[in-house]
C-alpha cells in the first residue's frame, strides 16, 4: 500500500490526532470473539455513509458495500439482507490542505447477545468481533482504502471460516 509522508502544521497536527481519537480499538480478532461466529448460517453486511468530500473524490459507499457482499460470497459466505447479524463497515476520512487523506477503517461484526447474569437481558446488534486500520493517501488513491476494508473482511472471513469449516 502506497502511503504519503507529510508534516502537518501544528493546527492541522492537533486536528488529526483528535480524529485518530476518534477511532475504536483497532485490533480485536481473538480466539473468543472468533468463537462468536460458529454456527452463522447467513451474514448482513452494512456499510455506513462516506464523506462527501471522500466521495466527490471517488470512494463510495456502494462501492464499498458491494466489495464487502462480493468477497463473503466469493468465500462461500451467505449473504443475507435480512439477517440480524451483520458486518458492519466505517470508513472515517479527514480531508488536509494538500489533498492527503487521513482515514480509519473500522469492521465490525454485529449480533444479538444474552447476559449470563440474567438471559432475560438481549443485547441486539453487539459487536462481538472487529479489527481496524488508520492510515494516509493522497486524494488520487482513495482506492487503497477499499484494499483495506478488502484485507479486513479477508480477516473475518478466515474467522469465519475456521469457526465454520466447509464440509
Amino acid at each position: 500500500m502506497r502511503r504519503i509522508a507529510f508534516i502537518l502544521p501544528a493546527s492541522a497536527g492537533l486536528g488529526l490526532a483528535l480524529f485518530l481519537l476518534t477511532v475504536p480499538a483497532l485490533a480485536s480478532d481473538i480466539p473468543n470473539e472468533r468463537a462468536t461466529l460458529k454456527g452463522l448460517k447467513a451474514v448482513n453486511v452494512a456499510a455506513e455513509r462516506i464523506d462527501p468530500e471522500a466521495e466527490k473524490d471517488g470512494l463510495t459507499k456502494s462501492q464499498l458495500q458491494t466489495d464487502v457482499e462480493s468477497r463473503l460470497r466469493q468465500a462461500g459466505i451467505n449473504v443475507d439482507h435480512l439477517s440480524d447479524e451483520y458486518l458492519y463497515v466505517t470508513v472515517n476520512t479527514l480531508k488536509g490542505e494538500r489533498g492527503v487523506y487521513s482515514y480509519s477503517v473500522h469492521v465490525e461484526f454485529h449480533q444479538s447477545v444474552m447476559l449470563v447474569r440474567d438471559p432475560k437481558i438481549i443485547y441486539y446488534g453487539a459487536a462481538t468481533w472487529s479489527l481496524g486500520r488508520i492510515g494516509t493517501v493522497g486524494s488520487g488513491h482513495l482506492r487503497e482504502v477499499r484494499e483495506d476494508v478488502a484485507a479486513l473482511v479477508d480477516q473475518f472471513i478466515n474467522a469465519y471460516l475456521e469457526q465454520n469449516p466447509k464440509q
